[in-house]
């Protein structure tokens, strides 16, 4: 959201620490809680027709997309990773969900 919508210059991670986390879980919590409210933020105080700013992740208004197509692709991301985590749950034990 703070970087496709809101158009921030934020830096995720560097290209060789992707998948690696030097914080404590406490941090790591707090920051990801910080993230949602931000989130909330962008997505309670515009209209779902809205168009995400240029100069972050989309360059020229003619690739912004709206705050609503942005949502929708969050949720969709969230929903396919979701069911990676159900597939790895259920290795654990054999246990499935319903």
């Amino acid at each position: 959201m703070r970087w496709g919508f809101a158009a921030e210059e934020i830096v995720a991670y560097s290209d060789e620490d992707e998948w690696r986390v030097d914080a404590p879980t406490s941090e790591v919590v707090s920051r990801y809680r910080a993230e949602v409210a931000r989130s909330r933020e962008l997505a309670t105080t515009h209209e779902l027709d809205s168009p995400s700013r240029t100069g972050g992740r989309f360059p020229d208004p003619a690739t912004a997309p709206t705050l609503g197509r942005i949502l929708f692709h969050l949720l969709q991301e969230y929903a396919r990773h979701v069911g990676q985590l159900d597939v790895a749950r259920e290795l654990i034990d054999g246990v499935t969900g319903e």
